[in-house]
């Protein structure tokens, strides 16, 4: 930071003292001290240095009308990443969309100008919670540059090179590890290549991308691969975090996460609960000073932390961390409906821990909550796909079938039809819409002459109907009453509510989990009908489950939509 307040200086004064040259190279060190102080997530300073920026290309654009246009609009781009960065993403939309089109107005402007305002503007919609003009933006940005010639200058190198890590970013947000794995290899080749002509100021997004690399690795399961990748990483934020704490710590921690969850995944619970501990406890560390940006952070730190705990057999101590982790994440959800995927994923995770150990109750209670949460991110339109890959309404119909198997579990009844009614309700409108989209009419989906009677004439053994109740859960079920009674957690959002939100145009592979837990809500259903003694709903039931399965053309698994159940 000295060499770069002693460049200032000197353009300050060469501005005062050679008006010809002066200014120009002023404006152009406020820009690059913008990115510099960015890269070291100095972001005030950076905010502030690129507006300083903009001004000073203004007054030049102002003086020479035409002929500092494009260098404005790449001025006005770096503006709006800052400003994204301090969390003001509307003033920043305005500046990314004026950055565009003047960038597109100008005779003058070469592609590298076109590219950099495009990957601003994707920076700032993905801030603003707007994935699919961010990603539209990151692909256009990177179409640009591709075809340069082979030795282009660095400059072209740096945008290409920070579009790729962008478009990496949200290919990966999206599930698409695959084609984010390749966006972020080839972002590290030219950094690399950067590198080699001695550019060193990109050593953190360089260091970051190789970082992001590995964890797409490991998102792939390619585990032993992303420990070697995130070596250079670690020890280099490590080393960081010791001169620069408050820039570089919850880098640190957040890829000592990354590491112990990938040791954790090869068998190294040891290496891997030290990691996650040490990630933990640099993340409260920071929490004060920096709550938004730890506070994420810890939430995934303490996960990681409660599935190494698990391994080592301390469930006890991996329900601390998971309640602490939930607590985290239901604040940050508070604020951010972004932030409802995470949580999601969460309340599923500790629910299971809890069924798994015995306790109902707070496992139907997290389940029901999970329920709410997705229902909130249906109704708010909010983008995305869960760890399997599923859309929200896949993910409602998915929980709302669990939670009917957990009631049902500890003799709730009423409860669990209501939840099973309304999965298969909703599981019938999406295939409706799937024949729609395909022009089939809805009924030839699973038509009338599939369906029969078992021969035998016996719904398929259900050991939590004919097996004796365990001690204690005629009691869970009268505490269970009281678990599911918060109409927050059970009750449906109203229609008007549920307006807003847009429907998931369906694939082919939605279609058939959609039908595949469809078949196991009908057999769900049609235990709950056998033991109200609706013997005749519960043959229908049964009935459509084994049409749906035969026209699959898989063999019926015992819940196999909801993994993790017996």
């Amino acid at each position: 930071m000295i060499v770069l307040r002693a460049r200032i200086a000197s353009a300050r004064l060469a501005a005062r003292v050679v008006p010809v040259w002066g200014p120009v190279w002023l404006a152009a060190v406020w820009v690059r001290a913008a990115q510099q102080l960015a890269f070291h997530y100095r972001r005030e300073e950076a905010a502030s240095a690129a507006r300083s920026g903009v001004h000073c290309w203004r007054a030049l654009d102002a003086r020479r009308p035409g002929r500092h246009g494009a260098r404005l609009a790449r001025a006005l781009g770096a503006l709006a990443e800052r400003l994204a960065d301090l969390g003001r993403v509307g003033e920043a939309l305005e500046v990314a969309k004026e950055a565009v089109a003047l960038a597109e107005r100008q005779e003058t402007a070469d592609v590298v100008t076109l590219a950099a305002t495009r990957s601003a503007l994707s920076f700032v919609s993905a801030h603003a919670e707007r994935p699919g003009e961010a990603l539209a933006a990151a692909e256009r940005a990177v179409s640009l540059l591709r075809p340069l010639d082979v030795a282009p200058s660095r400059t072209a190198v740096a945008v290409l090179a920070t579009g790729l890590s962008r478009l990496g970013g949200l290919l990966a947000a999206a599930g698409r590890h695959e084609e984010a794995l390749a966006a972020y290899g080839e972002a590290v080749v030219l950094y690399q290549r950067l590198f080699r002509r001695g550019c060193w100021r990109y050593t953190v997004p360089y260091l970051c991308a190789q970082g992001e690399l590995a964890r797409q690795l490991g998102a792939l399961g390619r585990y032993a691969e992303a420990l070697e990748q995130g070596v250079r990483p670690l020890a280099y934020f490590q080393l960081m975090a010791g001169a620069y704490p408050a820039e570089y710590r919850c880098v640190q921690a957040a890829l000592l996460t990354e590491v112990a969850q990938w040791r954790g995944a090869l068998g190294q619970h040891a290496e891997a609960l030290d990691g996650a501990d040490l990630a933990v406890s640099l993340f409260r560390h920071e929490l004060d000073v920096q709550p938004e940006r730890a506070g994420a952070g810890l939430a995934y730190a303490l996960r990681c932390l409660a599935v190494q705990l698990r391994a080592q057999s301390r469930p006890d101590a991996a329900i601390v961390a998971l309640e602490e982790a939930v607590a985290l994440r239901r604040r940050l959800a508070t604020g951010s409906p972004a932030q409802l995927w995470p949580l999601a994923e969460l309340l599923v995770e500790f629910a299971e821990l809890m069924w798994g150990m015995g306790r109902r109750v707070p496992a139907i209670r997290l389940t029901a909550e999970r329920v709410a949460v997705d229902r909130r991110l249906l109704a708010a339109n909010v983008p995305g796909v869960d760890s399997s890959g599923a859309d929200a309404e896949h993910v409602l119909a998915r929980d709302l079938y669990l939670l009917g198997v957990r009631c049902r579990a500890t003799g709730q009844s009423e409860e669990a039809a209501q939840a099973i009614e309304e999965a298969i309700a909703l599981l019938r409108s999406r295939a409706a819409r799937f024949a729609d989209e395909q022009a089939v009419p809805a009924d030839a989906v699973l038509p009338d002459e599939s369906r029969h009677t078992d021969e035998a004439g016996a719904l398929p053994d259900d050991p939590l109907r004919d097996d004796a109740l365990a001690d204690g859960v005629l009691t869970d079920a009268v505490r269970a009453d009281d678990a599911l009674a918060e109409d927050a957690l059970t009750t449906a959002l109203p229609e008007d509510e549920l307006g807003g939100a847009r429907p998931v145009r369906l694939s082919e592979r939605a279609w058939q989990d959609d039908q595949a837990l469809l078949a196991d809500a009908l057999e769900e259903m049609a235990h709950l009908h056998d033991a109200r003694g609706y013997l005749v709903e519960a043959f229908v039931a049964i009935d459509e489950s084994v049409a749906i399965r035969e026209h699959l053309a898989f063999p019926p698994v015992r819940n196999s939509s909801a993994p993790g159940e017996a």
